[in-house]
């Protein structure tokens, strides 16, 4: 459970942190996110492989992943001038992407067939 929570409760200090002018500290956020995100990646494709979940669970925490990667590039100290706004705004479709996949895990899982489950 807290290989899902971590890479959320990361994201929201990285947000909280830049509201608050602070984006030194929402830098240290995000590079502690992007591990905890990548093992939860991991994590959800280790259901696909168990046919606990479909492949949305794993291709959402893939595209999350890289969102982080992706603001944490946009922050980089070479950047002058401030924060871009498409750093901030991909740490908020982080969290909606992480919503997703909190309520896709409390659905019940169907299985998948036989023939569509992957070797």
């Amino acid at each position: 459970m807290s290989r899902r929570l971590l890479p959320v409760l990361l994201v929201l200090g990285a947000l909280i942190s830049d509201s608050g002018g602070s984006h030194g500290l929402a830098l240290t956020f995000l590079l502690l996110a992007i591990p905890a995100a990548f093992v939860l990646a991991l994590d959800c494709y280790g259901d696909v492989l168990e046919a606990r979940c479909t492949i949305v669970r794993p291709a959402l925490a893939g595209l999350a992943l890289f969102l982080l990667v992706l603001s944490a590039a946009l922050r980089s100290p070479a950047v002058i001038g401030g924060v871009p706004k498409l750093a901030v705004s991909s740490l908020v479709i982080t969290l909606v992407l992480y919503a997703a996949i909190s309520l896709s895990a409390l659905l019940p899982a169907r299985p998948l067939p036989e023939s569509a489950r992957p070797t």
